[in-house]
């Protein structure tokens, strides 16, 4: 006898816990809970599991003038999503996929495109992306995470390089979680929700450059390349020997579900000119692969289809060939340029081929503008 189908809807409770527990993302569990009313009931509202409104933790640094060193941060998150119309929702002006940010004054029902280095609002001349939608039209995906300590009363805490939180699941309990940091010139120290202070790493190396979440384990490298895992101790354990990189800042990123180290080549200023606070001037830049086989890094002269984009907060790749605005094998970053008064940053792109940089618009046919909302 043939079997029936069984309807999705008819699926056993415990078996959409069971697939449900697998979905790490806010916008992987709210289609979960849209497909049919037992599948809501069967799995919490993420924001139940993980609350989206900031946590408090202690401060890195010394407290400014008016502010607590303990107690009186938050960590607020920013997440960055590949935006795409579905193939047969697509007009003849509409175009491929588009990355945006989910901006934390934004509105229940409004959302807002956010440029990835200068944090200014964004509009589009794209039909597409001008009008009222519905989200079941679009593959929207989650790309990445960052987060930053701000101040309870606004403004962000000065001296942190880096900020990542560990574990960084949905169906972590957030009292249990840690945040990780490289602040003060290259210190690593992590704390815990409800700490009043942070506990250093490492007591013995204070030149660290980045710290990353990668298959769910948390890594860090320092100023000469050398890559090291933090252990169930909250202590660090070098995991790879120097990249011999004699760039001036290193930075993490997962790039084809490998480990890069991407070293940033910068011009110092010179010291009798006449402008002040003249920026460093990025320069060149080299990106290395740890061949673990053999226990030795590899120069990466081709990144393929990939795009690596180097943000304050967190570093990440693309698919070239699939989100507007991106050429593949080439890295994106904030360019500071020299002024007389101020200094201005503008996205550039570094071209690894021709091994030249550009100024850049991920953009396509947008323009950048500081009061703009598109709302669903």
């Amino acid at each position: 006898m043939k079997k029936s189908p069984v309807r999705w809807s008819d699926l056993p409770p415990e078996l959409c816990l069971l697939i449900g527990k697998r979905l790490e993302t806010y916008i992987d569990v709210l289609r979960f809970r849209s497909v049919c009313k037992s599948w809501r009931a069967s799995v919490p509202r993420f924001d139940g599991i993980s609350p989206l409104s900031p946590l408090q933790f202690p401060s890195p640094t010394n407290a400014r003038r008016g502010y607590l060193a303990a107690g009186h941060t938050l960590l607020h998150r920013r997440i960055i999503y590949c935006f795409s119309p579905l193939h047969h929702h697509r007009t003849s002006n509409s175009s491929s996929s588009r990355l945006f940010t989910k901006d934390k004054s934004t509105k229940l029902g409004t959302i807002r495109f956010v440029d990835l280095f200068s944090n200014l609002l964004v509009v589009f001349d794209d039909e597409t992306f001008r009008k009222d939608v519905n989200f079941l039209d679009f593959r929207i995906y989650e790309v990445a995470k960052s987060y930053a300590l701000q101040y309870t009363r606004g403004g962000l805490v000065s001296g942190i390089t880096k900020v990542i939180m560990y574990p960084d699941s949905g169906w972590t309990d957030f009292r249990t979680r840690i945040i990780v940091a490289v602040y003060g010139r290259g210190k690593l120290g992590f704390a815990k929700h409800g700490d009043d202070n942070w506990t250093l790493i490492d007591d013995d190396n204070f030149h660290y450059n980045d710290v990353i979440v990668y298959k769910g384990q948390v890594y860090a490298v320092d100023k000469w390349g050398t890559v090291f895992w933090i252990d169930s101790s909250m202590k660090s354990v070098q995991f790879s020997v120097p990249s011999c990189g004699f760039g001036d800042h290193k930075h993490l990123v997962e790039c084809g579900g490998e480990l890069y180290v991407v070293d940033r080549f910068l011009r110092k200023p010179d010291p009798d000119d006449c402008i002040r606070n003249n920026p460093n001037i990025v320069t060149d830049f080299k990106v290395y692969m740890l061949d673990q086989d053999w226990g030795r890094w590899v120069d990466v002269k081709n990144l393929g289809n990939q795009a690596i984009v180097l943000g304050d907060g967190c570093c990440f790749s693309v698919s070239a060939s699939e989100i507007e605005g991106f050429q593949a094998n080439c890295i994106y970053f904030n360019h500071k340029q020299k002024g007389w008064f101020s200094q201005d940053s503008v996205p550039a792109v570094f071209d690894l081929k021709e091994r030249r940089i550009l100024e850049a618009s991920i953009h396509g046919n947008a323009t950048r503008c500081g009061a703009f909302q598109w709302k669903l």
